[in-house]
């Protein structure tokens, strides 16, 4: 294990400046739990009314693990919303984990996936490629460069999951995906002039947070809730402003952590610290947003602050996933 989180240290400290953050990654896994959910939706609907009574009974253990939406949910959206949510701590198992890792092995598979990531690189890149003088030839070769770069985030994901490398694997892991890197990064850099590539740099910066905004947009999606451009606008600075100047007790990051089974009491009295900051923080936020956002907008940032607490919590429980052989 410590091997894995060595290799992820180093990694990260040669992405650090420009990289795009491999949360993009997590959502388009769980994107594509959604997609491939949506393959059975007909049998889900059968089951929805008996489904509804399970989640009436195991509610609290349910709300502990994932934070499942609060109440009953009156129209089918909201209830297979919360059905993916209860199913979405699965997956990195079973059928669905196969079926990932099967999709992306395949080559028309691995297209799809490129092209879902130049969509969502479009859409998270596209206020930068709006401030900076350049045509749409150039827009598409930078896009393709940004793309190269979340396929070796791909690799490394798919690499560490699957878990079941030996020390000298992990090595040659280590050498490849880091020389992968740095030629990654040279030709971004390589491709910009320098005032250009202070913007690029800059823009990356406030990634996590304009990320942060198209996550919770889409989750408002799913409740027929939509923002206008000023609100999006408003909770962006918001998150910003809040998140640079607050201060945590510790500077929490998941490589840093033992496999979950090894957590000292000082590791897990670290972790509940960061999580109990985190719920400080968001009601910060949720209070704050107040100015800019209706009840029902509010509502639906408080469930949506929630889960991602939730998600972060979990994930401290996968890193049991990465332990090497012997």
């Amino acid at each position: 294990m410590n091997q894995v989180l060595d290799m992820l240290k180093n990694i990260i400290d040669n992405y650090r400046k420009i990289a795009v953050p491999i949360i993009i990654i997590v959502i388009v896994i769980l994107g594509y739990l959604l997609y491939y959910q949506g393959q059975r939706v007909k049998k889900y609907q059968e089951d929805l009314e008996l489904l509804d009574q399970e989640i009436a009974q195991k509610k609290s253990e349910i709300d502990e693990r994932v934070g499942l939406l609060e109440g009953q949910q009156k129209s089918l959206i909201n209830r297979f919303a919360d059905l993916s949510i209860a199913i979405s701590d699965q997956i990195f198992s079973d059928q669905i984990g196969k079926d990932f890792f099967k999709f992306i092995d395949d080559p028309k598979g691995r297209r799809l996936y490129r092209e879902q990531q130049r969509i969502i690189i479009n859409e998270t890149y596209k206020d930068f490629f709006n401030e900076i003088n350049l045509n749409d030839t150039e827009i598409d070769e930078l896009k393709d460069l940004l793309v190269d770069k979340q396929m070796v985030n791909l690799e490394i994901i798919v690499s560490l999951l699957k878990g079941d490398m030996t020390k000298q694997q992990i090595a040659d892991n280590e050498k490849k995906f880091n020389d992968i890197i740095v030629n990654a990064d040279k030709n971004l850099r390589d491709f910009f002039e320098d005032d250009e590539f202070d913007l690029f740099e800059y823009y990356n910066l406030s990634l996590q947070y304009r990320n942060w905004i198209l996550d919770f947009k889409n989750h408002l999606t799913q409740k027929e809730i939509f923002i206008d451009q000023e609100q999006e606008d408003s909770l962006l600075d918001l998150i910003i402003n809040e998140a640079e100047d607050f201060d945590f007790s510790d500077e929490l990051q998941l490589p840093e952590l033992k496999n979950a089974d090894e957590f000292s009491e000082a590791d897990r009295a670290k972790i509940n610290r960061y999580l109990d900051e985190r719920e400080e923080l968001d009601e910060i936020i949720l209070d704050k947003s107040r100015y800019f956002f209706n009840t029902e907008e509010i509502a639906a940032l408080e469930v949506f602050l929630k889960l991602r607490r939730n998600m972060d919590e979990m994930g401290f429980e996968v890193t049991g996933n990465t332990t090497p052989k012997n």
